[in-house]
């Protein structure tokens, strides 16, 4: 057997599912895609797709009917490997279908955010990670949050989705930037990522750097949030400096964007390996973050990034103002990330070790033997 087929159960929407779906697809293994929120656009190109949206989507109820048309779905299909991404939602459904081997991945909030703030939860993230026969996790500190739910050792690793540095990467070294400095807030419209900080953060940025510009990205937009940062930059006199940019065609044009970035701001109240801060990193744009354990782990204060404490707006405005005030050290901290993501994030070295636990999963005789329990 010289390909694979795989099931992912995954957010089709989501920009990792479909550079998953692109990479295994492009290796040639045969893909198919099981939905389970509702599709926005057109399905990853070259899955086969299942929208179980289609068949139920009440809030309480949708889940009894979801259980049972995984079941159906995986027996039909017979995957060499059932993979759920995330443990929530998409790993309830992987456990429940009772189909091996299964393999789970954690994206972050799913065991920083969800695991921790409902006791049910909880109880269900144990009862997933006991079913995987494989858990990969995207940070260190979510694979110390699966340990700590009751993960077994031996079957959890830490494996970062990693950067395509093909696309993310700097202009040249003699390009010369037109026009005023420009900060770049990356994370998507959503009460996690703290955007009000970064609309707070814009009057005090301007009272000291009158010239910078800032773009907002509102792609997945809670759009009441979306009302109040319009609300916060409007009441500060700012609406000429702020522009928003929502959803972006693709990772050119994605890359494009933050090429153009002097700053990189991402302050969300809890984190895993956050893709658009490496890929920022990358294309050169100089990172503010929050201060987080699971950034400390791509990142140090003063060294890559500036860290500041998480809601604290105050302290955002004031880095960003150090970065736009001491070019010698944005261009440290810009060499410093591009080195980082160059040594440590290049995602040909990552994803090819998610290929390789694709096959250690088949290595017992793949689909013949995959319905175990």
């Amino acid at each position: 057997m010289s390909t694979l087929r795989l099931c992912l159960i995954a957010n089709p929407n989501s920009i990792h599912t479909q550079r998953w779906v692109r990479y295994f697809v492009e290796r040639g293994h045969e893909v198919h895609l099981i939905g389970e929120k509702s599709l926005t656009g057109a399905p990853p190109p070259g899955a086969r797709f299942y929208d179980l949206t289609q068949q139920a989507n009440l809030r309480k109820a949708r889940y009894l009917v979801w259980a049972q048309a995984v079941r159906r779905l995986v027996r039909t299909i017979r995957p060499d490997v059932l993979h759920a991404h995330q443990v929530a939602s998409a790993g309830w459904l992987g456990a429940t279908a009772g189909y091996h081997p299964l393999l789970v991945t954690s994206w972050g909030s799913d065991l920083l955010v969800g695991a921790r703030r409902s006791a049910v939860q909880r109880q269900l993230a144990r009862w997933v990670l006991r079913r995987a026969d494989r858990i990969t996790c995207v940070s260190q500190n979510l694979m110390e949050a699966a340990l700590a739910l009751g993960a077994p050792p031996e079957r959890v690793e830490v494996v970062p989705w990693g950067v395509d540095t093909g696309i993310f990467h700097p202009t040249p070294p003699d390009f010369l930037p037109a026009g005023p400095p420009m900060v770049l807030s990356i994370r998507a419209m959503r009460p996690l990522y703290n955007p009000l900080d970064m609309a707070r953060a814009i009057p005090a940025v301007l009272a000291q750097a009158p010239q910078t510009q800032f773009v907002i990205r509102t792609y997945n937009a809670d759009s009441s949030l979306l009302a109040q940062v319009h609300d916060l930059v409007e009441h500060a006199g700012a609406t000429a400096a702020v522009d928003y940019i929502g959803d972006l065609p693709d990772d050119d044009a994605i890359a494009e964007l933050y090429r153009r970035a002097t700053v990189a701001v991402s302050v969300p109240s809890s984190d895993g390996t956050p893709q658009s801060v490496l890929e920022a990193m990358a294309c050169g744009g100089v990172p503010v973050l929050s201060d987080l354990p699971s950034l400390r782990e791509w990142v140090s204060d003063g060294r890559e990034a500036l860290l500041v404490p998480v809601g604290d707006s105050t302290a955002l405005s004031q880095a960003i103002v150090r970065l736009l005030d001491d070019p010698a050290l944005l261009a440290k901290l810009r060499s410093a990330g591009q080195e980082r993501v160059r040594e440590h994030a290049d995602s040909r070295r990552w994803m090819q070790r998610n290929e390789a636990i694709y096959w250690e999963l088949t290595a017992d005789g793949g689909r013949q033997s995959a319905i175990k329990r």
